[in-house]
Order: structure tokens, then C-alpha cells, then sequence
């Protein structure tokens, strides 16, 4: 006879000295007595690859027979038998230093006839067994044995030989066993196998079957169901309500691990099926949908229901404040660890979306609670209780106080809205309560900034608005610039318009770590009032014994330039000329961050080697925000700014230094109405320039004498919080110019490099096929791998940065929305595992309907990789589209103007070279430029009937290579192909 327990627990023991070493077993009641002293034979007979010692009634002979294995340094692989002893017994006898060294082993006969018998026989049966009185090991030997002999040969034992998952696998796949169950007895075996692995119990089996005679399939949805409710159950904080689910919690540990195996096998292998098996499981278990709390949910969203009451939850989270509450949901979603993403996730992109903007949101409250409301101690918006209260502080502290804690509120405000812009949609669950949560914390958020701004004025007001000299961005370029351009090698300078600290701050986390280099960044307050025709001239050096001459226009009083010298410095050129003659250097080039990226390496080489230093220019980010575009385009600018970065250092520049004109404020343009200031055409957004002195109610003002400008009068008044001035224009979103925290603290950051940049031994190479897109967006499959390695490889990422853009369209903006599979979109572009597959899914709007085709790229410069463009096209949104009027005003004044879409004309017909046939050209070119296409006509073009029939078998691939839509009508008998859409 077989003895199936005994089996179980010596391979338990063996476990166990393996990885303890010494194991002491405590057997209070002596039920393995006389299984030790047969391993004792069995060690003596040399079958154990471990010592066997037991107590027999005598500690000496107990101590002799140890001798030789209790010393010495290292432990001897041991079983040490103590029946009758307790952990409190065993500290009286001589064995306790023995003890103290070993680990203690204990197993009740009990729980040893379960672990033996689960997945092996029912649990029904395993309950009842254990119910007899008297239980021995022996008996349970004989009881398993027993049990397990009646099954054996045939398909019985075959079954027994396999896993669950790889039945469940045959069933799903027409396999042997899933022909067999026509078969009466080979079907009563099956499910006598499924029911010792689950604890399938009858009433669940009858309650899922049809009153048809069940195929393969019926089968393995009632034993996947019951699988997904013991993981349900077991994953469940509170007892279940559902009369099917009474009996869970009793099954025995390695049955439930089998079912939560079976789960994840099921989620991972046939996701189709798991899908309609949880749905419909779901629906018989309708009084656990109805009861059920997010809180008492686990961490494991088996069923759909429970991922809708999470969602939901975490929404009445936001809008209660309970940011820490809905921040836990929502991580445990969008960034699970790999494997334990959420299944209703990984199927529904716009669900993820959901979950990633509760996540932005709720870190954004938890940025404001750790900022606090106040810059400092200040419990009242009183301006008399503020003049008192900031004495106590200094513009420094202020500026120290924002780096260390309002500078992270404004990036996670700006995270926020740059996803809000990417993936609210109304294809989102919950999406009209999801848009009002968001509009919730444009509300916090504008309160915490009121709070801050007032504040900080009030400040200004009683210690000045112009800082000491080593915070004012006039002495930026003789303190850090200069010095720098004083070292050997080349400088590189990146003015960047709009570059506001938090986006430093950024960029200086993403540098921080790069070898051989040292990374610094601190800030510096940008000049008054924030507009780039005054932040932008004075990063040059413009500044004569600390004071500005600035030339103005006496009319509207807008500032025109700075004296430097002989000349004004007020555009690009004039900046590059003093720059020039202060820092020396053969040349001194000035280059656009587009110029720097576009760039081959050999034409940036030459462009920089004999400059000590090169200038990089950008308005990327201002020019995005008075477009209406910001939030879609500033991690487009930080990509752009790495790219550059990495390109430049391997052109062989070592010192560079990032900075900006000024900051801004995103406000919410529907938020609150604009602040009055005399007439409309005199204040510009956040500014006014006057030459009288007047105070106003809600506004601060500054003598520019006060700023430190010579050679001219008046005064410059602000809004004393985030609002904007009414100019009798329609509202922006982006906004600078006034003296917040946002728009006057810039980042100064500046990297060297001790050492040249290490090239990169790999080439890489992407591929991508066009598949069916979800919910408005478009999909691709992609690929990147290796295509070519030059020498040996000691470090190439394993992970690469790849980005989206259109090929031939004009204005058409491109939104990265989710990644499946092993990639994650960050920050505008997706970062993609080497060597995997992954699924990219995608939106394009523009101001016309279209068909286009997008290129993906590498846009960071740290690695080689050949770019690829997929052979379909894709549809364009059209949306209304945003000029910006002139505006003579001042520069970044312009009002948007909307204009209804209209249909734009292909710039070229390279479109016609994808199309592997004259003939197949000429239909589409005869489309693209008459409309229609008749059956007959077609004939002509394509040869004849056989090329039609050709040219009929390919069309959805064709049409997809068009820049416009195709359908086949049929009107009065006759067919014929018509375009839609504009050509």
C-alpha cells in the first residue's frame, strides 16, 4: 500500500531542512512517533539526504546520539523529533541551545490530510474524512491511498497527471479531452478531476450548465466561474452575501491557490473567454454587486463590477479631499507592478485613461496639502493682516519656499492639464462626473495660487520687488553664463520662452543621473512685468552697474529693448551681438531648437567648434500657449530640449546652461471674470504701464525707478492675485506678465560634463502595423529591435523613447493615448521594451478631414534608431481651428480667432508611389481628383476584368494608403467607388 501523507510530509521536512538547516519538531501529542523512527531507518539505510534524531524517553542518550552534529560552525542538515514538548517544556531541558539554533516545525495531522489530499481528491470528501473520530496518519494514508486507487488508469489518470490550466487549455481548444466528453464516463471523470482541483461543488455545476447535454466549453465555464469566485471570495475584505459563496472560505489553501491560478492563467492565455465567463458570472451573483463597497474590495478586480465601483468610489474620494484614498485606487491601477495590471484595464484603454487622470488629480491635491495654502504663516486674506505677517519673511525665503514646496503643486497642475487635454474624452466611463472632478481641482488649485500670489505681493510691497543681485536674471549671464564660456571648449546657452521652474525642475530629475557630470539647478526671479520683450533681451548682457536702460514705447508703454552700449539689444540678432563681444570666440552661433534637433551631426560639429558659445533659442512653449495649444505641446518643447541636449553633447559641447524669459500661470479661462482697470485697451493681461501713481483696489504697484530701470518714469501695476485684467479680449488659459511665483521664479540650470559622451554600439530598427482601433483611436502594433551592433555592448538601454508625427498633414496634432503590452506612454511619447511587441493607441486632429501618414521616431538623440512609417493612413478629426491674430501691442499679446474647418488639398500625390500598380494608381488618382469612380471605368484602368477582381481582393489594403476615405456604392445596378471626404 501507498502512502500518499506520509509522502507529503517527508517531502514538507525536506523543504524544510533545506532551507533551515536544523529542524526542530515539536510533537505535543506523539502523532508521528512512529513516522520518525521510519525515517530513522530510512536515514540508516542511506535514502534521506538529512540526519534523523529523536527523543525516546532519555535526554542523555538523546545528547550522546548528537554528538558530532550539534557543534562546529556550520549547521548539519537535521530532523530533531521532540514528542510530548511545547516551546515553553523544551527551554527546561538540555536541548534548548540546540533549539535556539534550529527552527521550530510543527504540523497538525489535520492540516497535514488536507495539504496532502487537495487538488487530488473533493473537498467534500477531504471535510468528511477528517470528521471520523480517532484520526492517525496511518488512517489517513489508508483513507488517501484508497481513494486514489479507484481512479486509477484510464483517462482518470491522465487527468491526474495534468494541471488544471492545461485541461482547461484542451477544453478551449477542441483538444483530447474536449472530444471526449460526449462520452459518459470519461465525462464523470472529468468532472470528478476539476471538482478535487477547485472544490466545484454540484450546486454551482448544476446552477451554470444548460439543460443541454454540456460541450467542452459549458464545462470549462462552470469550473473557470467557480474559479473567479473563490479568487473573489478570497480576495474579499468581509464575509460574502451570496448564498453560491457560502462555502469558500473553507476550502482548503492549496485549492484556492489553484483557483487564483486558474484565474490568472484564464486573464492571461484566453482573455476573450475570460471576459464572457466573469460577465456572466456576474450576473449570478447579483447580491454581491448590489452590497458591494470599494472598501471592502481586495487588490484583485476579478469581476467588472468591482472595477466600476472602485472607479466610482474614487471619484466621490476627489470630491470630498480624500486625495491619499484616491491616490492608493488609482496607483494600484495605472502603475501594477507587471503581471498584476487589472484586467478591465488592459482591455479598455479609455478605462486606463479614466484611472490615470483620478491618479493626476489626486496627486495634485496631495501637492497642495504638502505646500500648504499659505506661502507662509498667514491665516487671513486681510492685505493689513498679510502687510503684517510677511515682515517676518524675506523675498529670498519666498523664492526658497517655492522651489521646496510650491513648485511641485504647479507641475502636478500642469501634468493634470497636459492629460486632461490628451484623455478626457467623452468615450470615458463616467466621463461627465470624471470632467466635473477635474473642474473641481481647477478650483483648488486657482485658490491655492490666489493664496500664494497674495501673499507674495504683499511681500514685494514691504521689501521690493527687485530682488539682491544674486536673485535677479539680470546678473544671470556675468554670473553663470560668462563664467562657463570662460572654460575651455564650447558653452551651450538654451533661452527658452516660457521655461518656467517647475519644467527645470524636471529636466534637472531627468539629467540628474547622467555619469560624469555634475548637474545643478537654482532660481533666479525673471524682470518685471514677465513678458519676453523684456525677459528675453535681458538674458544678454544688458545690465550696467546692476541698473537696465530700457527704450520705450511712449504710446502704449511697451518695452522696446535694453541699452547695452552703443546699440539696443531688442531681437535675436542684437542679443547674439552682445553676447558675442562680452564672452569672445570665433563665432558665437545662434540656433532655433528645431535647427539643433534637424540637424545631421556633422553640420552641428562644425556649426559649434570654434564658438565658446552657442546660443539655442525657443519658443516652442510660449508660442504653444498663445496658440490656445500649450498643454498638447509643452512635453513636445522637454523632449525636444533632451534631444538637443544629447545631440549637442555628442557634438562635443561639455557645459551647458538652461534657463528662461519668464514663467506663466494655466488658469481655467471659464473660471471668474476679468479684473477691471480703467479702459480695456490700456492693461495688457496680468500688467498695466502708466505714468501716473494710482492705486487700485486688487492691484499692487511698483515705481520702474524702483526696478531698477533708468532713463525712464512711470509705474507698473499687477493684479495682486492670479487674475487677469480685462482688455477687451476674448479670455487665455496661458497667461504672463504679472508678478506670481509661476511667471517670475526661472530655473537656472546648468550641466557639465566631466567626461565626452560614450557612443552607443547598437542600431535599432521599428516596425509597425496599422490594426483596429478603440473608441476614436487609432492603433498600432510595434516592434523595436536590434538591427545592427558595431562592437560589444556593455550598456545599451533596454527600454527606448520613441515619439509619433505626421509625415504629410499640415497643423494635424498627434495624441498619444495608451500603450498595451510592455510600454507606457510618459510625458508625450512612449517608452517601449526592446525585443516586445506592444500596441500604440492614438488621435489625430486638425482643421480638416484628411488621411495621413505618421512617421514614428526617436526624438532624444540617446540611441541610433531608423525611423519608420506604417503603409495605412490615418483619419484626421477635424476640429475648429485657432489663428492668432496680430497684435501690435506687445509680443504674446495676440487674441485667438476661431475659424470653421475647411477642407486643405494634399500638398503632393506621393501617396500614388505606395500603390504597387499603375492601375491601381490611376483609380485613385482619378478619385482624388474627380470623386467617383464607375465599375466600368475601373475596368479600363485596371486591364480588364481579371485586374478588377485583383484590385477588388485588395482594396481595404489600398484604400488605406489614400489620404481620404473610399466607399462602394450602388446606385441604379451600377457600382462604383466613392471618395470621402477632401482630396
Amino acid at each position: 500500500m501507498t502512502t500518499p501523507v506520509s509522502a507529503a510530509l517527508e517531502a514538507d521536512l525536506r523543504t524544510w531542512v533545506r532551507r533551515q538547516g536544523i529542524v526542530v519538531w515539536l510533537d505535543l501529542d506523539g502523532h508521528y512517533t512512529d513516522f520518525v523512527d521510519q525515517l530513522s531507518a530510512r536515514r540508516q539505510a542511506g535514502e534521506l539526504p538529512y540526519e534523523v534524531r529523536a527523543f525516546r524517553g532519555s535526554h542523555l542518550a538523546l545528547m550522546v546520539a548528537l554528538e558530532g552534529l550539534a557543534g562546529g560552525t556550520e549547521k548539519v542538515p537535521m530532523v530533531l523529533h521532540l514528542p510530548g514538548f511545547t516551546e515553553e517544556t523544551v527551554r527546561n531541558t538540555p536541548l534548548l541551545e540546540l533549539y535556539s539554533a534550529g527552527v521550530r516545525y510543527r504540523k497538525a495531522l489535520d492540516t497535514l490530510v488536507t495539504d496532502a489530499a487537495a487538488g487530488r481528491v473533493r473537498p467534500d470528501q477531504i471535510a468528511a474524512f477528517k470528521k471520523q473520530p480517532g484520526l492517525t496518519l496511518a488512517g489517513a494514508d489508508a483513507w488517501l491511498s484508497a481513494q486514489l486507487d479507484t481512479v486509477e488508469g484510464g483517462i482518470a489518470a491522465q487527468l491526474r497527471a495534468m494541471k488544471p490550466t492545461a485541461v482547461l487549455d484542451d477544453l478551449l481548444t477542441a483538444g483530447f479531452f474536449a472530444q471526449r466528453v460526449a462520452l459518459h464516463a470519461d465525462a464523470e471523470a472529468l468532472w470528478e478531476r476539476l471538482a478535487a482541483w477547485t472544490g466545484l461543488p454540484a450546486a454551482w455545476r448544476e446552477a451554470t450548465l444548460p439543460t443541454r447535454e454540456p460541450k467542452a466549453e459549458d464545462i470549462a465555464f462552470a469550473a473557470a466561474s467557480w474559479a473567479l469566485c473563490v479568487e473573489y471570495v478570497d480576495d474579499l475584505k468581509r464575509e460574502p452575501v451570496s448564498p453560491h459563496l457560502s462555502g469558500v472560505r473553507a476550502l482548503p489553501k492549496p485549492v484556492i491557490a489553484t483557483c487564483r491560478a486558474v484565474a490568472g492563467h484564464l486573464r492571461e492565455r484566453h482573455p476573450r473567454f475570460y471576459q464572457r465567463s466573469a460577465d456572466e458570472t456576474e450576473a449570478l451573483l447579483a447580491d454581491e454587486v448590489e452590497i458591494a463597497k470599494a472598501e471592502d474590495l481586495g487588490k484583485v478586480d476579478t469581476f467588472r463590477f468591482e472595477e466600476d465601483k472602485v472607479l466610482k468610489a474614487a471619484l466621490v474620494a476627489l470630491e470630498a479631499g480624500h486625495w491619499e484614498t484616491a491616490a492608493e485606487w488609482a496607483d494600484l491601477r495605472v502603475d501594477a507592478k507587471p503581471g498584476a495590471a487589472s484586467f478591465w484595464l488592459r482591455e479598455d484603454p479609455t478605462r486606463l485613461s479614466a484611472w490615470q487622470l483620478v491618479r493626476d488629480a489626486a496627486r495634485l491635491g496631495q501637492a497642495i496639502v504638502r505646500a500648504g495654502e499659505r506661502l507662509g504663516a498667514v491665516s487671513s486674506l486681510d492685505v493689513k493682516a498679510l502687510s503684517l505677517d510677511v515682515k517676518a519673511l524675506s523675498v529670498d525665503a519666498a523664492v526658497d519656499a517655492y522651489v521646496q514646496r510650491g513648485a511641485a503643486v504647479d507641475q502636478a497642475h500642469r501634468h493634470l492639464e497636459q492629460r486632461r487635454v490628451r484623455l478626457l474624452y467623452p468615450e470615458l466611463p463616467e466621463f461627465e462626473t470624471l470632467r466635473a472632478r477635474l473642474d473641481g481641482l481647477r478650483r483648488t488649485w486657482r485658490g491655492w495660487a490666489d493664496g500664494w500670489a497674495r501673499e507674495f505681493n504683499a511681500l514685494c510691497r514691504t521689501h521690493g520687488f527687485l530682488p539682491a543681485a544674486a536673485l535677479q536674471q539680470r546678473t544671470l549671464f556675468e554670473d553663470v553664463v560668462r563664467r562657463e564660456s570662460q572654460e575651455s571648449g564650447t558653452t551651450a546657452y538654451f533661452v527658452v520662452d516660457a521655461f518656467r521652474f517647475e519644467m527645470g525642475q524636471e529636466l534637472f530629475r531627468e539629467l540628474a543621473n547622467t555619469p560624469a557630470t555634475n548637474v545643478h539647478l537654482e532660481a533666479r526671479l525673471a524682470e518685471l512685468p514677465t513678458v519676453t520683450e523684456v525677459g528675453m533681451n535681458v538674458l544678454a548682457p544688458v545690465a550696467h552697474n546692476g541698473r537696465l536702460s530700457p527704450a520705450m514705447k511712449s504710446e502704449t508703454g511697451r518695452v522696446l529693448g535694453f541699452q547695452a552700449g552703443e546699440f539696443r539689444v531688442h531681437n535675436p540678432e542684437t542679443r547674439q551681438r552682445a553676447m558675442h563681444a562680452r564672452v569672445g570666440g570665433a563665432t558665437c552661433p545662434w540656433l532655433t531648437l528645431d535647427e539643433v534637433v534637424n540637424r545631421d551631426s556633422t553640420s552641428l560639429k562644425r556649426a559649434v567648434a570654434q564658438a565658446r558659445l552657442v546660443v539655442v533659442h525657443s519658443r516652442d512653449i510660449d508660442n504653444a500657449g498663445e496658440k490656445g495649444s500649450g498643454p498638447a505641446n509643452f512635453m513636445i518643447v522637454m523632449q525636444k530640449l533632451r534631444a538637443a541636449w544629447h545631440l549637442l553633447r555628442d557634438a562635443g559641447v561639455r557645459r551647458f546652461v538652461f534657463t528662461a524669459d519668464h514663467g506663466f500661470l494655466l488658469l481655467d479661462d471659464s473660471a471668474g471674470s476679468a479684473q477691471s482697470h480703467g479702459r480695456a485697451i490700456d492693461p495688457h493681461r496680468r500688467h498695466v504701464l502708466s505714468p501716473v501713481a494710482v492705486d487700485h483696489n486688487g492691484e499692487v504697484r511698483v515705481a520702474l525707478s524702483e526696478l531698477g530701470y533708468e532713463g525712464v518714469a512711470g509705474h507698473v501695476m499687477f493684479p495682486e492675485s492670479t487674475a487677469v485684467f480685462d482688455t477687451g479680449k476674448r479670455s487665455m488659459s496661458f497667461v504672463h506678465g504679472g508678478n506670481s511665483l509661476q511667471e517670475r521664479v526661472i530655473p537656472v540650470l546648468t550641466v557639465v560634463h566631466r567626461a565626452a559622451a560614450g557612443g552607443n554600439t547598437l542600431q535599432y530598427g521599428v516596425t509597425a502595423k496599422a490594426r483596429e482601433g478603440v473608441v476614436g483611436m487609432h492603433c498600432l502594433e510595434i516592434l523595436v529591435e536590434v538591427v545592427a551592433q558595431r562592437a560589444l555592448d556593455f550598456g545599451s538601454p533596454k527600454d527606448l523613447e520613441l515619439a509619433l508625427r505626421v509625415v504629410d498633414g499640415d497643423g494635424v496634432q498627434v495624441e498619444l493615448v495608451q500603450a498595451r503590452g510592455k510600454a507606457k506612454v510618459v510625458d508625450g511619447a512612449v517608452m517601449a521594451a526592446v525585443g516586445e511587441r506592444f500596441e500604440l493607441f492614438f488621435r489625430l486632429t486638425g482643421s480638416s478631414d484628411a488621411r495621413v501618414l505618421v512617421e514614428l521616431h526617436h526624438p532624444g538623440g540617446v540611441a541610433e534608431v531608423a525611423p519608420c512609417v506604417p503603409e495605412a493612413r490615418f483619419a484626421v478629426s477635424a476640429i475648429r481651428a485657432v489663428r492668432v491674430a496680430p497684435a501690435p501691442a506687445a509680443v504674446g499679446e495676440s487674441t485667438p480667432v476661431e475659424e470653421p474647418a475647411v477642407a486643405v488639398a494634399p500638398a503632393n500625390t506621393d501617396w500614388l508611389d505606395a500603390l504597387p500598380d499603375s492601375g491601381a494608381r490611376q483609380v485613385f488618382a482619378h478619385l482624388a481628383a474627380h470623386g467617383t469612380v464607375t465599375e466600368s471605368e475601373a475596368i479600363g484602368m485596371l486591364g480588364g476584368g481579371r485586374g478588377l477582381r485583383r484590385f477588388t481582393n485588395q482594396f481595404d489594403e489600398l484604400a488605406k494608403k489614400a489620404p481620404f476615405g473610399v466607399r462602394i456604392d450602388v446606385v441604379a445596378g451600377v457600382k462604383r467607388y466613392v471618395r470621402e471626404g477632401s482630396a
